[in-house]
Formats: C-alpha cells, sequence, structure tokens
C-alpha cells in the first residue's frame, strides 16, 4: 500500500500493483471479507485526508462502493493527481469488467472536474491572499473612459398661439373674427457661394473647416438680415449681413464654432430677415477633421 492514497473498490475482488492506490473488496451485500480487507477498510473509514467515494453497479440488484482515501495533509494539487493516477491504472486494469470500469472513470473524472472548477485560479489549494495595504495603495489608477460631450441645446421662442381660419361665436353671442393669415417672411435678395482657399466660389454643397462663405447683395440688404449656422437645431453661428449694399460682396471663413466639437455632420443655413426665418439653404456636408 502507497503513502499516497488508499483506493479501495468494494464488491470487485481486485488487487492493483505497483500503483498510486490499492484496490480491495467491501460488498455492499455484507459478504465476508478477508482480515487485510477488513484492515484496509478500516483505515479508509477511518480517513484522515481528501476522500473519494462512488457506488458501481457490478451486476442485476448488485452494487459496490469504491473509496479513494488521500494522504493526512495532502494539498489539492496531489489529490488531484492522486486521482489522474486511479484513473490510469483503473483504465489498465485487465482484470476488471468494462462495465465496472467505466463507471469509476466517468465518476473519478467528474469529481477531477469538480476540484478543478473549485481551484479555479488558485490549483495549490491555498488561500488566496489579499495583497498587503501598502502595494494595494500604490496599483495604477484604473482608466477611465473619456465622457461623452454632452448633449447641445438650444432654446426655442414659445410656440404661437393658435391661429383661427374661420370667425368663432362664443355662448354669450359675441363673435371672434378669424385671425389673419400671417404674411410671408420675404427673403432679402442675395446669393450665398461656397469655396475652399484657392478654389473659385460655387453653389454650396459643402462645408470644410477651411471653407469660406461668400454672399452678394442683389439689392440693398434690410436691417436685421443675417446668415444663421445651425448643426442640428443648435445655432452655432450668424453673420450679420444688414450693412450690405445692392452690388455689395462679402466674404467670410465659416465661423470656428460651426465645426467645434465634431469631425463631420450636417448643417443648415437659414436666411433670416428681422429675426425671422426667410429660406433655410441645406442641408449641407460638413467636415471639421484638421
Amino acid at each position: 500500500m502507497t503513502k499516497r492514497a488508499i483506493f479501495l473498490v468494494v464488491g470487485l475482488g481486485l488487487m492493483a500493483t505497483a500503483a498510486p492506490a490499492q484496490l480491495v473488496t467491501d460488498p455492499l451485500g455484507g459478504a465476508d471479507t478477508s482480515a487485510d480487507d477488513t484492515q484496509l477498510k478500516s483505515l479508509v473509514d477511518s480517513c484522515p485526508g481528501h476522500k473519494f467515494e462512488t457506488t458501481v453497479i457490478t451486476g442485476p440488484g448488485r452494487g459496490s462502493k469504491v473509496k479513494i482515501c488521500g494522504e493526512a495533509g495532502q494539498s489539492d494539487t496531489d489529490w488531484l493527481v492522486t486521482l489522474q493516477d486511479s484513473i490510469q491504472k483503473t483504465e489498465a486494469d485487465e482484470e476488471m469488467a468494462p462495465r465496472v470500469k467505466s463507471q469509476i472513470i466517468t465518476a473519478l473524472k467528474n469529481e477531477i472536474a469538480k476540484l478543478e472548477t473549485t481551484a479555479g485560479s488558485n490549483p495549490t489549494g491555498g488561500t488566496v491572499k489579499e495583497a498587503p495595504a501598502e502595494y494595494a495603495l500604490n496599483l495604477p489608477a484604473e482608466r477611465v473612459a473619456p465622457s461623452e460631450r454632452p448633449p447641445e441645446y438650444s432654446s426655442l421662442p414659445p410656440l404661437p398661439a393658435p391661429k383661427r381660419s374661420t370667425p368663432l361665436k362664443l355662448a354669450n353671442g359675441t363673435v371672434l373674427p378669424a385671425t389673419p393669415a400671417p404674411e410671408p417672411v420675404a427673403r432679402p435678395n442675395l446669393v450665398v457661394r461656397c469655396a475652399v482657399p484657392h478654389e473659385t466660389f460655387a453653389t454650396c454643397s459643402r462645408l470644410e473647416r477651411e471653407s469660406q462663405v461668400l454672399v452678394r447683395a442683389e439689392e440693398d440688404m434690410p436691417a436685421g438680415t443675417s446668415l444663421r449656422f445651425l448643426r442640428g437645431d443648435d445655432n452655432r453661428a450668424e453673420l450679420d449681413l444688414s450693412q450690405l449694399k445692392k452690388g455689395d460682396t462679402l466674404k467670410e471663413r465659416l465661423p470656428s464654432r460651426v465645426c467645434s466639437g465634431v469631425m463631420r455632420g450636417k448643417v443648415r443655413v437659414q436666411v433670416m430677415n428681422k429675426g425671422q426665418v426667410a429660406e433655410t439653404l441645406g442641408p449641407w456636408a460638413l467636415y471639421c477633421a484638421s
């Protein structure tokens, strides 16, 4: 009998030689056992270390217990080696019935899988110790992902009161006249063109960080005329045009706030007359990469 473990196969009548585990018999049915068997069984019953036990079916209405007893003080790693050696010795035993051999090997593999799962990243079976406080304080700080840019909101004017297309007669007989339809906002007579440096100005279809905007007045611009640049619904910038006279030309670089905080997107340009939208141009592609 080796020091590593006692392997007790109950009721099989098998004896392993030169193995890490000893095979003896101990039938479940209470059959007689020899003095040597009784001595080994007594050792297994008082197993001071790791212990494995399963039951195998040896025939109709007959079964036997299989026990493995590890050495006292044996680590989890050594115990796993003992179980793996037991599988090899069982597979090599030519006298053992294949049906019984299969049951023992399956039970041993299940026990090994449970131990490996329990051991996790600590295969020695010891207790994982926490790092001392002096080391924990010196650990590199966890990287924090950059926060996303907060959404941009624009303030919108309150909704106008509902308009009545027909007169409204109240219960007391008073008749409220229909609300007259608002007059359309007059569009200032101007032309808008775009270009990047060293290129000819043409109809706008895209804007870049270095783009220039050209506005030509076809008439004197009334007070309150401007170009408003929108990203989504956010007013990013506004160019005042009210100083232009007929035939004047204004050439300005795209306001820097239009590209602030984005690499690409969409931009709309509103022609404003006294604070009201007379026309919306775009959307145009916006490219703000340096």
